[in-house]
């Protein structure tokens, strides 16, 4: 490893090789279905594309942060710049896609499949989520007693790439608690409910 890379960048690297999995799920059901001809070609040409490489051989350790930051930057402007492609097309397949989205979020669920704890939870969905760069304040802890956690996201992380791509951030929203949803799903002992908009809570039962 690189003196100049820390836990935090392979995280973060993680977490956008995270997303962009879920991308291909979509890319790949778009292809099956013959939802968006060409969708990945499109979403290079308009977007680029994630370096996939183990990090330390493709980092520019000379602006790391810049270069993690375009890497975010490009992994939220193809989830988005997608999502518009597929609505414009089929506003209806918005159900396919959230059905993506859970079931992504169950399978997420299997990495973390000891754990039963909310607070050891939380810290394992944010292992998952993409959500800015870490000093972006993504996400906002509300409250944290150890078996009830409630937390908001910080919308300004996200909303910039969907009105660059011309389609409401609710939809952001309302795939994050599909996501959110299926990871839940199977823990027997945890509520998890979104409260509002942008705010989420788990809480052991």
């Amino acid at each position: 490893m690189s003196a100049f890379l820390g836990p935090v960048h392979f995280m973060l690297y993680n977490k956008i090789q995270r997303q962009n999995e879920l991308l291909n799920e979509i890319i790949n059901a778009s292809e099956e279905n013959r939802w968006v001809n060409g969708l990945k070609d499109k979403l290079k040409e308009k977007c680029g594309e994630n370096e996939t490489a183990p990090l330390e051989t493709v980092i520019d350790e000379s602006a790391i942060h810049n270069w993690l930051n375009n890497q975010v930057s490009t992994a939220e402007s193809r989830m988005a710049f997608a999502l518009k492609l597929i609505l414009e097309k089929d506003n209806t397949l918005i159900d396919k896609i959230s059905d993506i989205f859970y079931s992504n979020g169950a399978s997420a669920r299997l990495d973390y499949a000891d754990i039963i704890v909310a607070e050891e939870l939380f810290n394992a969905i944010n292992m998952c989520l993409l959500d800015g760069m870490p000093c972006d304040g993504g996400i906002t802890v509300e409250s944290n007693d150890g078996s009830e956690i409630v937390w908001s996201i910080n919308m300004q992380v996200h909303t910039p790439f969907y009105e660059l791509s011309g389609i409401s951030s609710e939809i952001f929203l309302t795939l994050r608690d599909k996501w959110l949803q299926g990871f839940f799903a199977g823990s027997f002992n945890i509520d998890y409910a979104r409260l509002s908009e942008s705010t989420f809570r788990i809480m052991e039962v």
